[in-house]
């Protein structure tokens, strides 16, 4: 059984969706010190001078050692006019924009005191529309401890998982035998992002997956661009301690 773990990000990009697609199960840790300057709180969106940001703004000052599903929105500020405005104007000419700009209304709609009221519904919505059948669990809900590599592991542990799928940045900090020690293999995620019809010029990469649902409605390259997860197919039968 595979287990995938990320942080929950605003409107994350496609790698997050196709880590999410390639495990049995997905992992949202929203129970680790919040990321300041990270993705947690903002994404990018192409316009006509490039990559941009959209971002949540946080009640940060003086908090930063505040764990991700505590951290408070700061609602002195028009922020969510603001992204809408932009999001309507980037994508009002894309093939979706009918479609999916009114659900994209309805996930600002809430009073929103905390930033995870507006991640994980989004990320839940995402993952509808990408038709990904993946079950979602938060950390929070499991009695795991630890930190880095002994908190991932046990996390998947709480779920039965035999194998963690990891994003290749993993290699650079994970500790093999901490999993090993818990009968628990670990494999990293290969992703390589196909271009898609964009607006504003040639593909730029990295976008929040919105970027992908407006401009794709279809879902063409997703669903018919899944070479990239030929690997982590064959991935999953390797996937034994």
């Amino acid at each position: 059984m595979i287990v995938a773990i990320h942080q929950p990000n605003l409107f994350p990009w496609l790698g997050f969706f196709d880590k999410m697609a390639s495990a049995d199960a997905f992992i949202l840790l929203d129970n680790v010190q919040f990321t300041r300057r990270g993705y947690q709180n903002r994404v990018q969106i192409k316009g006509p001078q490039g990559m941009q940001w959209l971002t949540v703004p946080v009640k940060s000052k003086g908090q930063y050692q505040q764990l991700t599903c505590q951290i408070e929105i700061n609602g002195e500020h028009e922020w969510k006019e603001k992204h809408l405005k932009t999001i309507e104007r980037l994508y009002r000419n894309t093939p979706a924009f009918e479609e999916l700009f009114p659900a994209v209304q309805e996930l600002y709609r809430p009073a929103h005191q905390k930033l995870i009221e507006l991640t994980i519904p989004g990320i839940e919505w995402i993952k509808t529309k990408l038709e990904i059948r993946t079950p979602i669990y938060l950390a929070s809900d499991f009695q795991a401890e630890g930190a880095s590599s002994e908190l991932l592991s046990e996390l998947v542990r709480a779920v039965g998982g035999t194998c963690y799928l990891s994003g290749p940045s993993g290699k650079e900090y994970l500790e093999g035998e901490v999993f090993a020690q818990r009968g628990i293999a670990v494999r990293y995620q290969y992703f390589q992002e196909e271009p898609y019809p964009q607006r504003f010029g040639p593909f730029v990469g990295g976008a929040s997956a919105l970027d992908y649902l407006f401009n794709d409605p279809l879902l063409f390259h997703w669903k018919n661009g899944r070479a990239n997860l030929q690997n982590l197919t064959l991935e999953k039968r390797m996937c034994k301690p």
